[in-house]
């Protein structure tokens, strides 16, 4: 029986990854894209967060239709606030595989539930588990609670697990790994369950790589061994994907001795743009409404706050936010479109989806003329993706360039609509396919495509928002 497996490596900024590419430092990946589909810029779905694109990946859908629109959204019905980030969630979702918050709200059907049809068993070791044989954690439970606190300590021992490079490795480093075991971290246990799946019987299996999507929003998505990081320490994005292209070896070496012939797609969950410093550039949104007078909240339920409230802000990113007008929607319009850090405000109106953009409102119809295609790749299609959700906020608001929507001291972050928040790479080893190399694609076909091509199979598109030229 064929195995596939679906490994995403989160939050990996485009520019970055051709440089490591190029340079030879990613040997692993090197490979793959030279024996199977490379696709060359791969575009994730709108927004451009771990959790949406996610969903997308598992169910080759756009938010709209899978359901999770972000990484929080506010539920108009019974006035509760939905939060995937880490502050509402870790443990009980992002890392304790018991949770079944995403089976919950997830609408679509995932790749797990379409190949139990063909009575092949999966394993998931990722936020997506709906339908899954077996779910697996990644690391355990709180540990990486705190990015801020616990997390950079704990990355910066991650730097002894090692990647291969030129000269090999350190024979200090093979002596600390044997004395003390504490590389069995992240990746390692992502691997590790990886391949406990596929020992139980599995024969697909969808496993996250997050420590890039992490290294990034620490140490900036542009951060190099040798210019912003120390040759010693774990503290750069370079680092992190190096060791996360060792360990797709690891795994893809593991599997294929245990189940023989294997299909892996690597793919990317969304990009990464650099944050500029300065307290003016993380911005609170909901700090900005309530200067306005307008009452605000955020993480909490409407009961919580009280009926006074007036809107809601849910992030995700941090560079993109759902805000949910309770009253006073003109005025939430105006304040939100007057401010300096927002970019984009997307609307709902009677007649259609708008935009507001430098002053102007159009309908999303007319996006092409407003936006280029190089600048916000496949806008129409992912904005339309997104926008069917009822779930969506009365606004949808991007962060211009630099800026987040929230307070601290990130140096990278993603959400919006921008080339860097959302393309990333995608490539796919299929030992019965020759090689073929795709210029621009969104990760919703890409995914669609290769499946099909595991599985011999025709899969319908039910998106009806446009397509990014691929032929599935």
């Amino acid at each position: 029986m064929k195995c596939f497996i679906i490994a995403i490596v989160d939050g990996v900024n485009y520019s970055s990854y051709r440089k490591l590419l190029k340079s030879g430092k990613l040997p692993f990946i090197e490979e793959m894209s030279k024996n199977g589909i490379r696709v060359e810029k791969c575009c994730t779905v709108f927004p451009s967060a771990t959790i949406s694109g996610h969903a997308s990946i598992n169910t080759g859908l756009h938010p709209g239709l899978h359901g999770l629109i972000g990484q929080s959204w506010y539920d108009r019905r019974n006035g509760e606030y939905i939060g995937y980030d880490f502050e509402l969630t870790m443990p009980d979702n992002w890392i304790d595989a018991s949770s079944k918050l995403s089976d919950e709200h997830l609408l679509g059907k995932t790749w797990f539930e379409f190949v139990k049809e063909y009575n092949i068993k999966s394993f998931s070791v990722d936020l997506i588990r709906k339908g899954a044989d077996f779910r697996f954690s990644f690391i355990k439970p709180g540990l990486d609670r705190d990015l801020s606190g616990v997390a950079r300590k704990l990355m910066f021992l991650r730097r002894f697990s090692g990647y291969k490079n030129v000269k090999g490795k350190n024979p200090l480093k093979k002596l600390i790994l044997k004395l003390f075991p504490f590389h069995a971290f992240q990746n390692e246990v992502a691997v590790m369950n990886s391949l406990k799946g596929v020992r139980a019987g599995c024969r697909f299996g969808v496993t996250w790589f997050m420590e890039t999507d992490a290294a990034s929003h620490i140490f900036g998505p542009e951060s190099f061994e040798g210019e912003d990081g120390r040759p010693l320490l774990y503290d750069s994005f370079e680092d992190a994907l190096k060791d996360t292209d060792e360990e797709l070896e690891k795994m893809y070496r593991g599997i294929k001795r245990i189940a023989g012939e294997t299909a892996m797609l690597v793919i990317s969950d969304h990009g990464q743009s650099f944050l500029k410093k300065g307290k003016r550039y993380h911005v609170d949104l909901v700090e900005e409404l309530e200067n306005s007078r307008i009452p605000a909240f955020s993480k909490i339920d409407l009961h919580e706050f009280g009926k006074h409230a007036k809107a809601v802000v849910a992030v995700s990113g941090p560079r993109m936010a759902h805000v949910y007008a309770l009253s006073d929607k003109e005025r939430i319009f105006d304040v939100l479109r007057n401010l300096d850090c927002v970019e984009l405000v997307i609307l709902r109106k009677e007649e259609g989806i708008y935009v507001h953009h430098r002053n102007e409102i159009f309908p999303l119809e007319e996006i092409g003329e407003h936006l280029s295609e190089e600048e916000y790749p496949f806008a129409y299609e992912r904005i339309a993706g997104l926008m069917r959700s009822e779930r969506c906020g009365d606004f949808v608001v991007t962060a211009k360039k630099g800026y987040e929507f929230q307070r601290g001291e990130n140096k990278g972050g993603h959400g919006g609509l921008n080339f860097e928040d959302s393309v990333s790479f995608a490539v796919a080893h299929v030992p019965w396919m020759g090689e073929r190399e795709i210029e621009f694609a969104l990760s919703v076909d890409v995914v669609r495509m290769v499946f099909e091509q595991v599985y011999g199979t025709t899969l319908t598109n039910p998106r009806n928002v446009g397509a990014s030229g691929l032929l599935l």
